[in-house]
């Protein structure tokens, strides 16, 4: 049995994002479902800011813009179907928690496993794969970040 519906992922520029999201590409291929793909702007370090703060709020909104739509583009290259794109502001937890419990089309959430430089999981992983997983409706993928492509398209 098939399951259609979004597979979410969270873009960032790290190393270890391009293999969450091929592997969130080829599992909603295989299943019939689309990517979603999760920029959050944390905008918390600059509050009292004042008159800078909304300049940088729009560079920051821009840049995240920019990104979306590039890995748009090479989800929609990695298997055809136009991805789900959110854009959303505030602490990362609280906003992926939000995002999730607000669409019912996600299944799942894929998140790349040990950073690159091998130091460790990343703060989603570490939080998401503990604590926080009690409060997600869907599941959590983790993909080992040292799985090359072809490895990635084998396994689905």
């Amino acid at each position: 049995m098939s399951k259609s519906g979004v597979y979410l992922v969270v873009a960032d520029e790290t190393d270890e994002f391009p293999i969450a999201l091929r592997y969130a590409a080829r599992l909603a291929e295989a299943n019939h479902g689309h990517v979603g793909i999760l920029h959050i702007i944390n905008i918390e370090d600059f509050q009292h800011w004042g008159n800078i703060e909304e300049r940088m709020r729009r560079e920051l909104r821009e840049k995240a813009e920019k990104l979306l739509w590039s890995v748009a583009e090479t989800a929609n290259a990695l298997n055809g179907t136009v991805p789900s794109v959110y854009l959303e502001e505030g602490d990362r937890f609280d906003v992926l928690v939000d995002v999730i419990n607000g669409d019912p089309n996600i299944q799942m959430l894929i998140l790349a496993g040990v950073s690159a430089g091998g130091s460790g999981p990343g703060p989603l992983v570490s939080h998401f794969s503990s604590k926080g997983l009690a409060r997600l409706r869907v599941p959590v993928v983790i993909v080992p970040s040292h799985l090359d492509p072809e490895k990635i398209d084998s396994i689905l």
